[in-house]
């Protein structure tokens, strides 16, 4: 089993009912506040990561300022908190030829819109063709 999945599942034995039901409070009042932004805004546009690539077998990158992996996922995991569906597509590569992602979130449910707006994105961005110098044999 992965060591940090272990560490994160021993975290959370030494936590009461009262933690539990804080942490899904705070998660309720986060989907609340996105589920209003939602109501006025289709879709929410951000990096889909600070961060490129880094190597297998670890939880944050070389020389990371913290051990935990949320501080390097800022524009997802809270998604995935809020259960609203988001897509990540390739939107460039960086200065050391790495790939760059942009994540288009929706509103609860909404998979359809975020799906199309991911779609529209890439037929006027097109970068299906392209791929990181890894890949190539040049």
């Amino acid at each position: 089993m992965d060591p940090q999945l272990v560490n994160v599942a021993e975290k959370a034995s030494t936590l009461s009912m009262l933690d539990y039901l804080e942490a899904m409070n705070e998660r309720a009042v986060l989907a609340e506040k996105m589920a209003n932004f939602h109501k006025k805004y289709d879709i929410l546009v951000t990096p889909t990561l600070p961060v490129t690539a880094f190597k297998t077998g670890r939880e944050v990158p070389e020389n990371w300022h913290s051990t935990r992996w949320p501080t390097w996922t800022p524009f997802t995991y809270p998604f995935n908190m809020t259960g609203q569906p988001a897509l990540s597509v390739p939107c460039g590569f960086s200065s050391d030829g790495l790939p760059i992602g942009l994540q288009f979130i929706g509103g609860r449910f909404d998979d359809k819109r975020v799906l199309q707006a991911g779609f529209a994105y890439q037929q006027a961005a097109s970068l299906t063709n392209k791929r990181p110098r890894l890949f190539t044999n040049e």
